[in-house]
């Protein structure tokens, strides 16, 4: 080229070291030069489709840089590469712009060129076509303007290129701005090729879909057959996984709800994620029977994974999508691998249908952790990256059904050796004997156990009643006693609580009082405070060993949060106050425990005389 003809003449001339210093300078700029050039597309090699990884460029705009017409003055140097190796850009909470610069364009039919942005969970889409400073063809469109506002009725984003033919050389620049993963499969393609590559997948995806309908179906017949609650989880659970597939695949969005709504794409994504794994752990738990046959620790860990996994569901309305989706990935995850965990411990206790159970989620993890990987640009991209997760999932589904068969085959070899143990009926009728009484006992202890609660504590709101209150603080003030240590005494009352139940009846009466209950446990909450319902709208609180400073800040926090709270019954709202007398002392005495509470009951009227709604406080060195 003339550049590297005029340095190579350059060379040639010089002969002092400094003149080589320069020389190599001059070929180090011209190749920089070359190399922060953008890379041009010649479209006479478009015949079928041309990946635009190594011909297009991106540039996250600076603020106030979002306008083509701004984005257009980019210099190139600021402009990067795309990745060859990876289908994704990872995790994008921005807006990105694309540049396509293209040559050749003259001698193209109108209809043989389009843009493919081959991924169907854009927010907003933004395509120019550009012929010198002029812009001869744009189109908006993304899931939140409205399925319609695509250009061409397909799952993905095709974009005819029209105008193409209009000049020699044009440029496309197309902007992005998504929540999600910014996935980058953008091809150049034509009409003809097009139309067999969604031929091809729409035909995949209908093997797929039949697929999840015929096991649906098989299961639902054996469900009926059986009667076994297990196979309505995973009938529910199959289901779930068919419209998180639907979803993630754009055919929703396309059939379904193809209007920016309430319930737009990005929501439909989040919940069917969501539901997916809350009805996988609901139906993990009741297959491999987790109450029946592992351990406390495994049922605990499954009930809050189950708790923790339908509270997702209805957060998912609720929650900023691109978190949302970082913690339902991570979540999944984790489900999947209990999953995987629980078949193992099952396979150990030589549960026989635990082995394929364990197999299913393992397989699954792997296309999990595969999809994971590909969108975090960790791993290359693969050519059926994008259904990944929908392989994984047929073959999940088809061990769990075989599972099924083999469990169905156990429970009937069980079935068959029980029978031929008549000969034990009566010890197995002692057994059951055995059973009830322990049953009985059981619930004999529970039922005591509930008069024993109903006897110390009040019904209204929830707290210790009088009686109990009475033992549990001379017990607590002979420990003071003992232990050398303060004891805080908070006498509290209702202000004006006479008027509230003449002006509003007993019943709003009742829910002050209930809510004020309420609020003294979120208040003070610790494992050794004492509260009571002391007698009409009077309540007490013991803080043992706390600092005067201490309980002045409990005494001011539970003023605070009843000053702040609303009471309400639908018809009638009011803001209860409260004032309370407080006071602090190291016992000595172990006969003066009832003068600290006529101590506290003191300061509380004279909290109440010096207008209410206030802690009065008084610190004892002793009685």
């Amino acid at each position: 080229m003339p550049g590297s003809n005029v340095i190579r003449g350059f060379l040639n001339t010089v002969s002092t070291g400094a003149g080589l210093v320069v020389a190599c300078l001059l070929m180090m700029f011209v190749a920089t030069a070359q190399a922060s050039g953008v890379p041009s597309l010649s479209l006479t090699s478009l015949t079928d489709e041309i990946p635009l990884a190594r011909y297009a460029v991106q540039v996250r705009p600076d603020e106030g840089e979002d306008n083509l017409s701004d984005v257009m003055t980019i210099a190139d140097d600021r402009w990067s590469e795309l990745p060859e190796s990876s289908r994704s850009l990872g995790r994008d909470y921005g807006t990105t712009w694309f540049r396509l610069d293209l040559q050749d364009t003259g001698n193209l039919r109108a209809d043989s060129a389009y843009l493919l942005l081959d991924y169907p969970h854009y927010d907003f889409v933004d395509v120019f076509l550009v012929s010198g400073e002029t812009v001869v063809q744009s189109f908006y469109t993304g899931d939140q303007r409205g399925f319609d506002s695509r250009p061409i009725d397909q799952r993905t984003y095709l974009f005819p290129l029209e105008k193409l033919n209009a000049a020699d050389s044009a440029q496309i620049f197309f902007r992005i701005s998504t929540p999600g993963p910014l996935l980058i499969p953008f091809s150049l393609i034509t009409g003809s090729e097009n139309k067999i590559q969604d031929r091809n997948s729409s035909m995949a995806l209908g093997i797929y879909f039949g697929i999840l309908l015929i096991m649906f179906a098989y299961n639902a017949f054996i469900s009926g057959s059986l009667r076994d609650t297990a196979y309505i989880y995973y009938l529910v659970y199959m289901a779930s996984v068919g419209l998180h597939q639907l979803t993630l695949q754009g055919l929703g969005y396309q059939y379904f709800w193809p209007e920016s709504t309430l319930f737009d794409n990005n929501f439909a994504v989040a919940l069917s994620s969501a539901l997916m794994q809350g009805t996988a752990v609901a139906f993990v738990i009741r297959f491999i029977r987790l109450y029946e046959n592992f351990g406390r620790f495994d049922r605990i860990a499954g009930t809050v994974l189950l708790i923790y996994s339908w509270l997702l569901v209805t957060g998912a309305p609720f929650m900023e999508y691109a978190s949302f989706l970082t913690v339902v990935n991570i979540t999944g995850a984790v489900s999947v691998s209990c999953g995987l965990y629980i078949g193992i411990v099952g396979w150990r206790k030589k549960v026989p249908y635990a082995r394929l159970f364990a197999m299913a989620w393992f397989i699954y993890l792997i296309f999990i952790a595969w999809y994971l990987l590909e969108l975090a640009s960790i791993l290359p991209t693969s050519p059926f990256g994008e259904h990944i997760l929908a392989f994984g999932s047929v073959i999940e589904l088809a061990l769990l059904s075989i599972a099924f068969a083999d469990r169905i085959n156990h429970e009937r070899e069980l079935r068959l050796r029980s029978q031929s143990k008549l000969m034990d009926v009566q010890v197995a009728m002692n057994a059951e004997l055995e059973e009830k009484v322990r049953l009985r006992t059981s619930e004999l202890e529970e039922a005591n156990r509930r008069l024993e609660i109903l006897s110390t504590t009040d019904g209204l709101t929830g707290l210790f009643n009088r009686r109990h209150f009475d033992e549990l603080y001379e017990k607590a003030y002979l420990q003071a006693c003992r232990d050398g240590k303060p004891l805080a005494v908070l006498m509290i009352d209702i202000d004006h609580f006479k008027q509230l139940n003449d002006n509003f009846g007993h019943r709003f009466g009742d829910l002050c009082l209930i809510d004020a209950g309420r609020l003294i446990r979120n208040v003070v909450a610790g494992q050794e405070a004492i509260c009571a319902r002391y007698g009409g709208e009077e309540f007490v609180v013991i803080l043992p060993d706390a600092s005067p400073e201490e309980a002045q800040n409990k005494a001011e926090a539970l003023r605070l949060a009843f000053a702040r709270h609303v009471v309400t019954d639908g018809a009638n709202e009011k803001i209860m106050t409260i004032s309370v007398g407080l006071t602090v002392e190291q016992p000595v005495d172990r006969s003066a425990w009832e003068k600290l509470l006529q101590a506290a009951d003191s300061l509380l009227y004279t909290a109440k005389r010096n207008g209410r709604n206030q802690v009065a406080f008084l610190r004892n060195t002793g009685s």
